[in-house]
């Protein structure tokens, strides 16, 4: 890299830029780079290694969360929503939970956005490629008690209990995964396919934040960019490139899509899996925090309903607890006793991405329609009732001012009219569908592999290209998609390059 110019502008070259190192990015940057392309990665948050995670959730929040964790939307009831914001993006602070979306989903998505060559078994390859991957993989051993609640109570009531795959490798059980796994065992984007591409000589500038992508005459010319030197002083950057490949997130994808001009259907069809938590007290310990995440979720509803369990440490259930401090402060006396369990939902309702000059951060809007205030409260009732079911003592659902069930007669009490909207907190650790794929031009705002309408080397791989929420953990959905937009475009591009080289000669 050199430095030209009298304005220290730091000006690069490279046959693709990547914006993003998360899931989507990653996947792309591990086609590039095995085709022999120079690839630059732009990532706007720090690397965090292993050996400087910090185990308190202060630290980890602030350091690898965008927001130090605290985002949401806008609406009549506000979701909070969590995004990772350091190299590897969200896959240093998800659960590493491995899943396929769900076949009849696809076929339907492929019917309605009328998307190329997207049937469950053209996407087999993909699918299979991500989970090898990350090693996808049961976790050996026992699981602990607070696995053991959810397999209890679903079995109990006689519904599907299903073991969860992840991403792993050795994992201690050290109940880290929000924070940055500690010790690598945990497949994320930077013990797996970064360290790849990286030794195949891609460059990648972390803490260098993206404002706009140039176009001209419907191509990609330069990606703009401000970058932190060693003092945390700005520096421009400028890379001129062949391809762009935007992989920064279902949120910020389509507002630097939209920052660069390119409006038409950008951001107008935001999904994510609406949540809502309980927390459970039981008689006997349960000990969350010495045991992994619960690795067991009840999946008779699925894909529209599924039902987990949370990441449980002394601090993340306080924070839990701090949205009604008043009702709920004493359960941190019982902390030991207690559990954090969640139920989602596939909604209805769509949301919105726009991005707001002069703001760094975009405005996220998202409405839930009426049917998804039922479906939330018919998820909180069996969430309740595989509680009980189990042996809880007592269950609060996360809305405020609510004295909590003390026994399974209760739970129905939202089984057949809407949850209060004012007083229930819904959170969401997944977004998607912001830039939806397809043919149906009315609806999709990039072709059915990615490529932004009207620009011939602009792509769109992340999990923005999911077409609707899948109501299951998106990780592998968005890596196969994404591995499936790269090898279109090297595909394209060598055709682009073919054409121009004819043109050339004539």
């Amino acid at each position: 890299m050199k430095l030209k110019g009298w304005s220290n502008e730091l000006q690069l070259d490279a046959d693709a830029v990547i914006v993003g190192s998360g899931a989507g990015g990653a996947s792309v940057a591990d086609v590039l780079a095995a085709a022999g392309l120079s690839i630059i990665m732009l990532e706007e948050g720090k690397h965090i290694s292993t050996s400087s995670a910090s185990p308190l959730g202060r630290g980890a929040f602030s350091a690898g969360w965008r927001g130090g964790g605290i985002t949401a939307t806008i609406g009549r009831c506000p979701i909070t929503y969590a995004e990772g914001r350091c190299v590897g993006g969200g896959t240093e602070i998800n659960s590493a939970i491995t899943q396929r979306a769900d076949s009849d989903l696809i076929d339907q998505w492929r019917k309605f956005n009328k998307i190329e060559n997207f049937t469950p078994d053209e996407l087999v390859a993909y699918y299979e490629r991500a989970e090898t991957a990350v090693n996808s993989s049961l976790t050996p051993g026992p699981l602990g008690r607070a696995s053991d609640i959810l397999r209890q109570g679903g079995e109990a009531l006689g519904w599907k209990v299903s073991e969860l795959k992840r991403g792993q490798r050795g994992c201690k059980g050290a109940n880290r995964c929000s924070y940055v796994c500690p010790n690598g065992a945990k497949q994320s984007m930077t013990v797996t396919l970064l360290p790849k591409a990286l030794n195949r000589g891609m460059r990648l500038l972390a803490q260098t934040r993206v404002d706009k992508i140039r176009i001209t005459k419907r191509r990609v010319t330069e990606v703009l960019a401000q970058s932190r030197d060693s003092r945390g002083q700005a520096v421009p950057v400028r890379v001129k490139t062949d391809m762009a490949f935007l992989c920064a997130g279902a949120v910020h994808t389509p507002a630097l899509l939209r920052c660069s001009g390119a409006r038409e259907r950008i951001g107008n069809t935001l999904r994510l899996h609406p949540t809502i938590k309980i927390t459970a007290l039981f008689d006997e310990p349960v000990d969350a925090h010495q045991s992994r995440l619960p690795l067991t979720a009840i999946t008779e509803f699925m894909p529209e309903q599924r039902i987990g369990g949370s990441v449980f440490t002394p601090a993340i259930f306080g924070l839990s607890l701090a949205e009604d401090w008043t009702n709920r402060a004493d359960l941190m006396r019982d902390w030991r006793f207690c559990g954090s369990y969640y139920g989602m939902i596939r909604p209805r309702g769509v949301g919105s991405v726009r991005s707001l000059p002069g703001f760094d951060e975009p405005l996220v809007s998202f409405k839930l329609a009426p049917e998804d205030w039922i479906a939330l409260g018919q998820v909180l009732t069996r969430l309740g009732q595989a509680m009980f079911a189990a042996g809880a003592r007592k269950v609060f659902p996360s809305i405020c001012g609510h004295e909590g069930w003390t026994s399974p007669d209760q739970v129905h009490e939202f089984w057949d009219k809407p949850l209060p909207e004012r007083a229930t907190n819904l959170m969401t650790v997944h977004l998607f569908s912001s830039c939806p794929p397809g043919e149906h031009q009315d609806v999709c705002a990039v072709d059915s592999y990615g490529r932004v309408r009207g620009v011939e080397n602009l792509f769109v791989a992340d999990a923005s290209l999911i077409p609707e929420a899948p109501g299951v953990n998106p990780q592998m959905t968005i890596m196969a998609l994404a591995f499936r937009v790269a090898e279109a475009a090297l595909c394209h591009s060598t055709r682009e390059r073919a054409r121009l080289a004819a043109r050339d000669r004539s």
